[in-house]
C-alpha cells in the first residue's frame, strides 16, 4: 500500500500561502493532481496560488488553462509560503519562470517518476503509482478528507488519462489496489462516462484528419515489433489543425496491431526539433528508452524531445530501440 511520508501532512498544514505548481505542457493527470491539491488546501484555510507556464494544448486540458496563471506570481506581502510541485521530477520541467519563482521557498513534491534530478525539500516519490492524482487521493484520504463529487471526478480524470483508461496496469496488488480506489471515486460521484467523453470527445474534423494520416503512414518496422508514425508541421497547415499534443487515439489504435511492442509517434514542433512519444506493449521499458534520449517516462508510456529532420531522428530513434527488441 502506498502511504505518503510522515513529514507530507505537516507540510500541509505549517503555512499560510501555498504555489501549487505542475510542469510544462501539462497532461491530464498533472493538472488534475494540481487543482485537486489546491481546492483541498482552500477548505483547509490556505490561500492558494495556481500556476503552470503551459502550454494547455491538448485537447482534454485546454479548458482547465483559466484556473492557472502562467507567469510568476508576485511575492506576498504577508505570511509564510511554500510551494507544492506536482508530477515533474526536475525543476527544470517548470519552465524558467516558476522554477525561479519555487527557488527561494520549501517544497513539496509529489511526482512518479523514477528518472529525473532531485529538488524539493519534502520528496514523495512512487514510481511504483500509476498517477499522481492516484497518490493525491490517497494523501486525502489519509488526512481524513472527505472528497467531494467534483474533485472525485477530477482525480479520476488524471488516472485515467496516465493509464491510457487503465489499459497500461497490468496485474498484482499495485494494479488491485489503484481499482479499489477507483471504486471510491466512483461512490463519492465521480462519473466513468463524463470522464471517456472529456477524454475522447470534442475533437474537431481538422483533429480527426490528423489522426488518419497517422494511421494512414504508420510504417511496420523491425519485423513488425515497432510501429512508426509522425506529424510534422505540414500536416496541421494541410488539415487547418492548431498544434496539440494530445495522441493517445493514435497509439490506441495502433496498440491494437498483432505483435506490436513498440509504438513511436514523431511530432514536428519546429522545423528541426521533434517530440518522440514511446509506448510498448509488455517487453521493452520505453522509460528507460526515454531517459537514455535525454527524457523519461514510465515502463509503458515515456518520451523525449529530439533534434535534426525527419530522417534523422527516425534513425536515431530506431536505433535505441533495437537493442532493446533484441535483448
Amino acid at each position: 500500500m502506498i502511504r505518503a511520508p510522515a513529514e507530507v501532512g505537516p507540510f500541509l498544514t505549517e503555512y499560510d500561502r501555498y504555489l501549487v505548481v505542475g510542469h510544462l505542457e501539462p497532461d491530464g493527470d498533472c493538472v488534475a493532481s494540481a487543482v485537486a491539491m489546491a481546492r483541498f488546501l482552500e477548505r483547509r484555510g490556505k490561500t492558494v496560488v495556481l500556476a503552470d507556464q503551459g502550454p494547455f494544448d491538448r485537447p482534454e486540458v485546454a479548458g482547465f488553462q483559466s484556473l492557472f496563471r502562467t507567469d510568476a506570481p508576485p511575492a506576498p506581502e504577508t505570511g509564510r509560503t511554500a510551494a507544492v510541485v506536482v508530477d515533474c521530477s526536475t525543476a527544470d520541467r517548470l519552465g524558467p519562470a516558476l522554477e525561479a519563482a519555487v527557488a527561494g521557498l520549501s517544497v513539496l513534491v509529489i511526482d512518479h517518476h523514477a528518472s529525473g534530478q532531485r529538488f524539493g525539500t519534502v520528496r514523495w516519490v512512487e514510481p511504483s503509482a500509476p498517477a499522481v492524482t492516484y497518490m493525491v487521493q490517497l494523501l486525502l484520504e489519509s488526512l481524513g478528507e472527505r472528497i467531494p463529487a467534483e474533485d472525485a471526478e477530477l482525480l479520476l480524470f488524471g488516472l485515467c488519462t496516465d493509464t491510457g483508461f487503465f489499459r497500461h496496469l497490468g496485474p498484482g496488488q499495485e494494479s488491485g489496489e489503484a481499482m479499489q480506489a477507483v471504486a471510491r471515486l466512483v461512490e463519492a460521484g465521480a462519473s466513468p462516462q463524463r470522464v471517456y467523453r472529456r477524454i475522447h470527445a470534442g475533437w474537431t474534423l481538422p483533429r480527426v484528419r490528423l489522426l488518419a494520416e497517422a494511421l494512414r503512414r504508420a510504417e511496420s518496422l523491425l519485423d513488425g515489433q515497432v510501429l512508426l508514425t509522425w506529424w510534422t508541421l505540414a500536416d496541421f497547415r494541410h488539415a487547418g489543425a492548431a498544434f496539440a499534443r494530445g495522441s493517445d487515439e493514435v497509439y490506441r489504435v495502433l496498440q491494437s496491431v498483432a505483435d506490436a511492442e513498440v509504438i513511436v509517434f514523431l511530432r514536428q514542433e519546429a522545423p528541426r526539433r521533434f517530440s518522440v512519444g514511446f509506448r510498448s506493449a509488455s517487453r521493452v521499458d520505453v522509460g528507460r528508452l526515454a531517459q537514455s534520449m535525454g527524457g523519461g517516462g514510465h515502463a509503458r508510456a515515456a518520451g523525449c524531445t529530439l533534434t535534426g529532420t525527419l530522417s534523422e531522428v527516425r534513425r536515431a530513434v530506431l536505433a535505441g530501440v533495437g537493442p532493446l527488441l533484441a535483448g
